[in-house]
């Protein structure tokens, strides 16, 4: 399978040798790249290197294919890290929803190869993160969980498990930027508390910035006030990790 992705770089005057990976939301069944395009271009003119992807769908492959697909794009940004002149360890990755869980997952895990597969800090807006209480309550948005996973939780628990980030944060997590609206009618509130709960207790960097009235979804759209609001929070937390002191 081909994918795309959609790469924005600053000027070389004003470059800061770091890279940012946008993931789109869509409930891992929809969804495309350019959805995220003003925020790379915003990043570009911050100095970043920035590219937004696109991954395969659950209706084309379940997990953990979109998981694999983002690893594969955040390494393959670090291989090209000559090309792009930028360093390979400040890379950084914003999602929202079910890019929201895949940043996430960039920021829990990484994988055995030679390459890390681990973002250098998350902006996570939104996200699902753990998949354990969607599926015991059958609250929103399991339909599209159990499309993304493959099965029901009572049939692959072990899946349902495995694809939920909470569950893999430790101490090399990466730092943690949350956003979410406490009356989300998509993705429940409590699936950000309960990441936010665990990387305090691994002693992770972490901001929780709630943004009550927002909706889900709200930063797809560059004129919402909640966009324009949280936009240089993440800037500001994007250049505590990625620019060198």
């Amino acid at each position: 399978c081909d994918l795309v992705a959609d790469g924005y770089r600053p000027d070389p005057d004003h470059t800061r040798g770091g890279a940012v990976l946008l993931v789109h939301g869509g409930g891992w069944s929809g969804g495309h790249r350019d959805t995220l395009a003003w925020h790379a271009h915003q990043l570009a003119l911050e100095g970043y290197v920035a590219c937004t992807i696109d991954y395969r769908l659950s209706g084309t492959a379940p997990y953990p294919a979109a998981l694999i697909d983002c690893q594969s794009a955040l390494k393959w940004v670090r291989t090209n890290s000559d090309r792009f002149a930028i360093d390979p360890n400040r890379v950084g990755v914003v999602g929202s929803s079910a890019g929201g869980h895949l940043v996430a997952c960039l920021g829990a895990r990484d994988n055995d190869d030679p390459v890390s597969a681990r973002a250098n800090c998350v902006v996570d807006i939104h996200g699902i993160h753990d998949f354990i209480p969607i599926g015991k309550t059958g609250t929103s948005p399991v339909k599209q969980a159990t499309a993304f996973l493959g099965g029901s939780m009572h049939e692959k628990p072990e899946i349902w498990a495995d694809a939920s980030p909470v569950r893999h944060v430790d101490a090399n997590t990466a730092p943690m930027l949350l956003l979410h609206d406490p009356d989300d009618e998509l993705v429940p509130y409590e699936q950000s508390t309960l990441l936010a709960e665990a990387l305090m207790r691994a002693a992770r960097p972490m901001q929780f910035l709630p943004t009550p009235g927002s909706g889900h979804g709200f930063a797809y759209n560059p004129e919402h006030a909640w966009t324009r609001r949280v936009w240089p929070t993440v800037v500001t937390w994007l250049n505590q990790y990625l620019v060198p002191t």
